[in-house]
């Protein structure tokens, strides 16, 4: 199958990720913090594998209660030691299966969603990742931990959301709202084509913003999201 750059996060309990593997070009595995456990990254990882994809970690802060999708208060100390031990006990994982090396790291949730704004999150989190050799960050176009990793040698491949909606500034919609995601599989569409060829997001209000997308991602966690991806693929290339 011809893919796409699109990524998903993966091992985090929905239980699809053989389904969804076939189409994407890489994957972040959750990794303990927020959900996940040594068989499920083995499980994750072994999918990975079997279809060509690559493989990164999905670090969050350590609050399994609240999925990672909450601030967290936390000493900056024991939140480095946490994504260490996170984005460690995938690589070990990984070596079990003959691999040395992570494409990529991914934050998840609200640790994600603070590196976007917060210098002091970005830059810690950068730190952590700066550990690992010549491994790079997804992160979107205009934020804070974006602009920190490039200051710091660390490669950036910037983040479009495929099935989460936009605010003006650039932020996600609340997974509060009833509005926060996109899963039409041509507005999908309308999505992608437009980051690709106009550098624009069209927000819930309809303005448009300036973005790169790099990778394009669908989460792994949303109910059904190999028949979101499965659909928008068959409807993407039929209109080729």
């Amino acid at each position: 199958m011809r893919k796409l750059n699109i990524n998903s996060d993966v091992g985090e309990g929905i239980l699809c990720e053989e389904k969804l593997m076939s189409y994407l070009r890489s994957c972040s595995v959750a990794c303990g913090g927020h959900f996940g456990d040594t068989n499920t990254m083995k499980e994750s990882v072994g999918h990975a594998i079997k279809n060509g994809v690559l493989i990164g970690a999905h670090p969050s802060y350590p609050d399994r209660l609240n999925f990672g999708r909450r601030s967290m208060s936390i000493s900056s100390d024991d939140l480095k030691k946490s994504l260490l031990t996170q984005i460690n006990s995938l690589k070990r994982v990984m070596n079990s299966f003959g691999l040395t090396k992570l494409d990529h790291i991914k934050a998840h949730g609200a640790l994600y969603n603070e590196c976007v704004v917060d210098f002091d999150i970005a830059a810690l989190y950068v730190e952590v990742v700066k550990s690992f050799v010549d491994v790079k960050i997804y992160a979107p176009y205009g934020s804070v931990v974006a602009e920190v990793a490039k200051q710091n040698g660390v490669s950036v491949d910037y983040e479009v959301f495929l099935d989460r909606n936009y605010e003006d500034d650039h932020t996600l919609v609340s997974r509060l709202m009833s509005n926060s995601m996109l899963i039409d599989p041509n507005e999908m569409i309308y999505r992608y084509e437009m980051v690709n060829m106009d550098l624009k997001i069209k927000t819930i209000h309809n303005k448009l913003i300036d973005t790169v997308g790099d990778t394009f991602c669908i989460h792994g966690d949303t109910k059904d999201s190999h028949l979101h991806l499965e659909n928008f693929y068959k409807n993407y290339f039929s209109n080729e």
